[in-house]
């Protein structure tokens, strides 16, 4: 019982002393950017732009086609009723998008912009 006892406590100290090494060790090592983490950052920043406004654009064809075929006279009831619930799908997906650019582009301008 005595022996058990004396190796629960060396484990304990020994696993305390790493415990406490490892947390040293992690205080230390703090990371350092570099100008090259920054402008792929930027890259990112403007990559994600420009397939937002891919997609905004996308979005745009598809409703201009839903408004010309609405306005073509040539749908049924029912089908007039989905096409305008699908427009009004597109541009709340659409206002989205826009939202989410907006808010992208700022973040690039105030970061990267300089």
């Amino acid at each position: 019982m005595a022996k058990r006892r004396l190796l629960v406590a060396v484990v304990a100290v020994v696993l305390g002393s790493l415990t406490a090494t490892g947390a040293a060790l992690a205080e230390e090592a703090k990371p350092q950017r570099d100008r090259g983490d920054h402008r792929a950052f930027c890259e990112r920043l403007q990559s994600k732009a420009e397939q937002l406004r891919a997609a905004i654009g996308r979005l745009e064809a598809m409703s201009d086609a839903i408004k010309r075929k609405i306005a073509s006279g040539e749908l049924t009831d029912e089908q007039m009723a989905r096409a305008r619930h699908v427009l009004a799908q597109i541009e709340r997906e659409q206002a989205e998008l826009k939202a989410k650019l907006e808010r992208l582009l700022e973040i690039y301008r105030a970061r990267c912009s300089r």
